[in-house]
């Protein structure tokens, strides 16, 4: 009889933004690395139905109990933040046994609630029509707490990182990523920025395809 050892996939961990789309922010991202070999764990951050669901504890409990389920699956892990998902990512990368981290336009800079529903416009502009629900004030404000809480954290990641930044990121200036570039003390570490991608650049078809390459280098070990 003979017995066939199957390779564990490797697991990438999403962690979406603030704004209205959530995990599906991810949802090419994800179909792109699943076709690569990879499984992906995409999950919610806060309910849009519940306006109450701010608590930020709450939010970062469940990054948690995501991250936990990818490294009960494998103990190949990496994780992919977007904008918000970034700072978030982050703090995960500080306390959890990850590979690799990637960061996407990542939300470091310093944003208080005016700013924050600043953002909310401006990720909502280019929103369908039809998908009317939006983060509540409470969440709104959660947002800048989170951001506020853990944005240093960047600071003491210990697993190689990339940053990746659109140069037309109309939502947070592409020269946050370039400070919190300057904080990181691992060795392994990078920064890119894309010319003319904006701050969706994960689900802009003209940027897709390159971001997706690099990010995908970036896993395999090529770019660090």
């Amino acid at each position: 009889m003979v017995f066939f050892k199957f390779r564990k996939k490797p697991i990438v961990l999403t962690v979406h933004g603030f704004g209205q789309k959530r995990h599906h922010e991810m949802d090419d991202l994800a179909a792109f690395l699943s076709r690569q070999g990879y499984e992906v764990i995409q999950f919610d951050l806060y309910d849009l139905n519940n306006p109450s669901d701010a608590d930020i504890h709450k939010w970062i409990e469940r990054a948690e109990q995501a991250m936990k389920k990818a490294l009960s699956k494998s103990s190949e892990v990496y994780v992919v933040g977007f904008s918000m998902g970034g700072v978030i990512s982050s703090y995960l990368a500080t306390i959890y046994p990850i590979k690799a981290l990637v960061l996407v336009a990542p939300a470091f800079q310093y944003i208080n609630l005016q700013l924050a529903k600043t953002i909310t416009m401006k990720t909502f502009s280019s929103t369908s029509p039809s998908a009317s629900k939006a983060p509540s004030k409470a969440q709104t404000k959660a947002f800048t707490e989170i951001v506020s809480r853990f944005k240093e954290s960047i600071a003491h990641v210990t697993c190689p990182i990339l940053i990746l930044h659109g140069t037309k990121d109309e939502v947070i200036d592409p020269s946050s990523s370039h400070s919190a570039f300057k904080k990181i003390d691992h060795p392994k570490k990078c920064l890119l920025y894309l010319e003319g991608a904006p701050h969706r650049l994960l689900y802009t078809k003209e940027f897709e395809k390159p971001a997706f390459s690099i990010i995908l280098s970036m896993l395999q070990g090529k770019l660090v």
